[in-house]
């Protein structure tokens, strides 16, 4: 069945589409609120990364806690060796020591630098042996075991970081929704003019969301998805349901005013209007389907969640659309409100872009620059992961890991765990021989500081000495030896510890694990590389690996996808560099504003000097699809008018002056739902937010009213040009081509 066919089908049966969808709509209510109850928190790190690896090698032959609680106590008059201060810590953490799943109680007596600097607090890490979320449900009954008594205490570390991101996300998306649902409705009304033209998309865009957040609460108990998708899925529902919806209301009018029956009219509208949403949501989908081809489960859960919300929006707006004008016909322009921008609008677009075609390179000069201004800070793209100040310091988690910042150095100079395995005792000559080398080696590499081991005690030592020291090695006097001992030395493993002044997320850290991972132990030895620098390294190295492959292929099947479309070879190519230059200038804004913090007071964050790796790829998927929406909507109209009256300059003019309100409209709605997301406590979402609406301004402003008609103009009829060999191969596309 074609479009126009089920345009008139859906008409015969309008009631009993628009039963079926309240069905649906209801059936969904109780499970859409619900969307986030299995999704998990974190999903930037796999199994198979090797920081992952080498945390279960240490876990498993030196016992070290795999997740950890860290709490910090603090008095404002008691110093930390006093002993008031230092029961008041025993008796607060005696009962969780034996708690089911704690592995290790560590605090100030065990280790010095578990002073704070000030001398009036102490860190202590509380040891877990189970998984994220496993510590994450059990941290309530964890935490209730420890009291402070008349010390001040704050928790911090990886189960209360992520569960705090669970609660803010949940939160952002309550109150991005609560902004976004009126704003939008709002800008509809603007673009009609008419009460009952712009309740119709809105009613269409909630249904869709609706449903989408249903269909990922039943997905999310069978496959693992990541909290942080939530927001953006959202995000997506809102507005590519309203876009379609509103493209589809705004054609059906058009076929009204043009004297057509509502049959008529619903027919020519899901010939037209669906044949470019379809399209549309297909350039959407190509792009964000392409998020399941990396490996992290923060993406993939955006990429399903997002073929479900587009999928969701699709239908609902070539069914439920149909069937809602359908039984409003003619009153689709009742209750008429503020100005007619439907009319006003479309007499500002032709003049608009005539000028544009009188003058196509003064505009195009320009403007190009203009958006090459805005992507130069690309240049300066820094890539790293979260921590929790990607959270608000109103939170405990946030507060606590400050605390640990401020007071004991945390997160402000690197350290690596290495793991260096071997078989047999590591006193037999050949493996001290061979771990004394390793640890040389480490020491000799350029961003190292110092490193800890039982053979880097002091670089003045050579082997022979700790050969010496070691042969019998529970008679030894020096206490930092006895300690290492202790910690870090077992059967068949020793471990490193490497410190460099860098920033744990930085290149530089980065680029110290690679180093690190380079040095090729003898045969027979294995080396693990652990902590946040591996694992930033990991996470960026798995995502950056297959981006290229990822963009060559939406590159490549929406050119084909617009080939088919527009049945021109240029076409496709201007969507395809035009789509970049915004995305361009959207990561631009991101590098400017939270990586270099320029507005951090005004959009309340703190800058962590790098954007979080994923975060690039998240907005090339959904921007790639949004633009081409866009230029769908637009190229669909001029080519109708060249195929028409096979004047390019006229049907450029047309085009922009019957799409260009949509246009505008559709791109002001985003705009607004994105803008939404700037009030996010999560930075994350701050920063997706950001990127998109002022990606699609840009998009809509600029390139759409400016850059590609004085495109179209220069180019002319080459337009239009396809081969003949290849024009006969191609499947015709009705309604549009």
């Amino acid at each position: 069945m074609g479009l126009e066919s089920l345009g008139r089908a859906v008409y015969r049966r309008r009631y009993i589409v628009l039963v079926v969808w309240a069905a649906i709509f209801i059936a969904a209510l109780p499970f859409a609120p619900r969307a986030a109850d299995f999704l998990k928190p974190g999903g930037f790190t796999r199994e198979h990364h090797q920081a992952v690896q080498a945390r279960r090698v240490l876990q498993e032959r030196l016992g070290f806690s795999t997740v950890s609680l860290e709490v910090v106590f603090q008095h404002p008059q008691w110093t930390a060796y006093q002993p008031e201060f230092t029961q008041a810590v025993l008796r607060a953490t005696a009962s969780v020591a034996g708690a089911e799943g704690v592995s290790s109680v560590r605090t100030h007596l065990d280790d010095p630098a578990r002073v704070g600097k000030s001398g009036h607090s102490v860190h202590v890490t509380i040891g877990l042996q189970m998984q994220l979320e496993e510590a994450i449900d059990a941290l309530e009954g964890l935490t209730a075991r420890i009291d402070p008594g008349p010390l001040q205490m704050t928790v911090t570390g990886g189960p209360t970081l992520y569960k705090d991101i669970s609660l803010a996300s949940e939160a952002d998306l309550r109150r991005s929704e609560t902004f976004a649902f009126p704003l939008a409705a709002f800008t509809l009304l603007l673009v009609f003019g008419a009460l009952a033209a712009a309740v119709a998309p809105a009613v269409v865009g909630g249904t869709g969301v609706a449903v989408a957040l249903a269909v990922i609460f039943f997905l999310s108990q069978g496959v693992d998805m990541s909290v942080f998708a939530l927001n953006i899925v959202s995000l997506l529902g809102i507005g590519l349901g309203i876009d379609y919806s509103l493209f589809y209301t705004s054609r059906f009018r058009e076929e009204l005013a043009n004297g057509r029956s509502v049959p008529d009219a619903i027919a020519a509208t899901q010939r037209a209007a669906g044949t470019a949403i379809v399209f549309s949501a297909i350039a959407s989908l190509v792009g964000l389907a392409s998020l399941l081809a990396f490996d992290s489960m923060v993406l993939q859960s955006v990429g399903i969640g997002a073929i479900a919300v587009i999928g969701a929006a699709l239908l609902a707006s070539t069914t439920l659309m149909p069937a809602l004008l359908s039984v409003l016909g003619e009153r689709v322009n009742r209750y008429r409100i503020g100005i007619r921008w439907d009319k006003t609008g479309k007499s500002l677009w032709a003049p608009l872009s005539l000028w544009v075609m009188k003058r196509p390179i003064l505009v195009l000069v320009p403007t190009v620059t203009f958006l090459v201004a805005l992507a130069i800070p690309v240049k300066d793209l820094r890539l790293g992961t979260v921590d929790a100040t990607v959270l608000p310091p109103s939170m405990e988690s946030r507060q606590g890991f400050d605390l640990l910042r401020e007071e004991f150095g945390f997160t402000l100079n690197t350290f690596i765990p290495v793991a260096y395995t071997f078989e047999g005792s590591p006193f037999e000559q050949g493996n001290l021989a061979a771990v004394y080398a390793y640890g040389r080696a480490l020491e000799g590499l350029p961003e190292v500081k110092r490193v800890t081991s039982i053979v880097t005690l002091d670089k003045s030592y050579t082997f022979d000495q700790y050969k010496l020291m070691y042969a019998r090695p529970e008679a030894l006097t020096d206490i930092n030896a006895q300690l290492l001992l202790q910690d870090t030395v077992r059967d068949g493993i020793v471990v490193f510890g490497v410190q460099s002044e860098s920033h744990p997320f930085s290149p530089e850290a980065r680029r110290l694990v690679g180093e690190i991972r380079a040095l090729r132990p003898p045969s027979g030895h294995r080396t693990y590389v652990d902590g946040g620098s591996g694992e930033v390294k990991d996470i960026v190295d798995s995502l950056y690996g297959r981006f290229p492959l990822a963009i060559g292929a939406v590159v490549a099947v929406t050119y084909v996808t617009l080939l088919l479309l527009f049945r021109s070879l240029l076409l496709p190519l201007k969507a395809v560099v035009l789509n970049v230059l915004s995305i361009l200038a959207s990561y631009g804004a991101l590098v400017f504003v939270f990586q270099q913090g320029h507005l951090s007071g005004l959009l309340d964050f703190q800058s962590l000097g790098m954007i979080e790796a994923t975060t690039p790829i998240l907005l090339f998927a959904i921007l790639f699809g949004l633009s081409m929406d866009y230029e769908i909507f637009l190229l669909s109209r001029v080519a109708e008018a060249y195929k028409r009256t096979g004047d390019n300059r006229a049907s450029v003019a047309e085009g922009l002056e019957k799409s260009g309100l949509i246009i505008t409209g559709a791109g002001a709605i985003l705009v607004v739902v994105a803008a939404s997301f700037l009030a996010a406590d999560i930075v994350i979402v701050k920063a997706v937010g950001l990127g998109l609406a002022l990606a699609v301004f840009v998009d809509v402003t600029i390139v759409r009213a400016l850059v590609a008609p004085a495109l179209m103009r220069i180019a002319g009829k080459w337009n239009w040009w396809l081969p003949g060999w290849l024009a006969r191969i191609l499947l015709e596309v009705h309604g549009v081509a």
